[in-house]
């Protein structure tokens, strides 16, 4: 069972660049969208779930400087530039608006995949006793994996409900899940998320 006090909701780069038609990702990777499943719906049901409970929420996106600077890896091993992805101060980079940061949430900004690196997130999370991490949002086997891989090395309790997490196809997904499964978290239906709060 877990504690709603020690437990916090961390929603990962649920930006307009990563789903929508004239995203970023989406024109890099040629991405098809109509093959994508809805995972908007059961994160904003958790994310209302949470606030009624005044558990919580960080919601976490991904941000870079126009020219790269700040993870030139990056540009050199993707066209990133070409395509402005998440760029700061674009469209791109927007949170979308049914998960839009709420009143009395945290927002963290990052230029990794892993939301830890270089940003204030353990010190958020510590600073409120947090020891559970339910983790959703995108892409199930970049982002999610990797935040979810540090935070299991921290000591961090994961859970990754699998409705509220997507990639860029069905079988990238379904990778994503057997590797976060491997101990980094419990994989789990998001109902079950709801049942294991005391």
């Amino acid at each position: 069972m877990l504690k709603k006090g020690e437990t916090a909701l961390l929603v990962i780069d649920m930006q307009y660049g990563g789903g929508a038609p004239d995203g970023s990702l989406v024109k890099m990777l040629n991405v098809d969208v109509t093959k994508q499943e809805d995972i908007v719906t059961p994160m904003v049901k958790l994310k209302d779930y949470f606030n009624e409970n005044r558990m919580l929420v960080v919601n976490i996106k991904t941000e870079y400087e126009e020219d790269f600077r700040d993870w030139k890896m990056l540009d050199e091993r993707f066209e990133v530039k070409k395509y402005k992805h998440f760029v700061k101060g674009t469209s791109d980079a927007a949170i979308i608006p049914p998960l839009a940061p709420r009143e009395g949430e945290e927002l963290v900004v990052k230029n990794r995949w892993n939301a830890f690196f270089n940003t204030k997130l353990d010190e958020i999370l510590k600073s409120k006793n947090i020891k559970n991490l339910i983790i959703v949002g995108a892409a199930t086997d970049v982002c999610v994996l990797e935040t979810c891989s540090y935070a299991f090395s921290l000591n961090y309790n994961c859970i990754v409900p699998i409705e509220t997490t997507a990639s860029f196809n069905a079988e990238r997904k379904k990778i994503g899940l057997e590797l976060l499964s491997f101990g980094r978290s419990e994989v789990v239906n998001v109902e079950e998320v709801y049942q294991m709060f005391e």
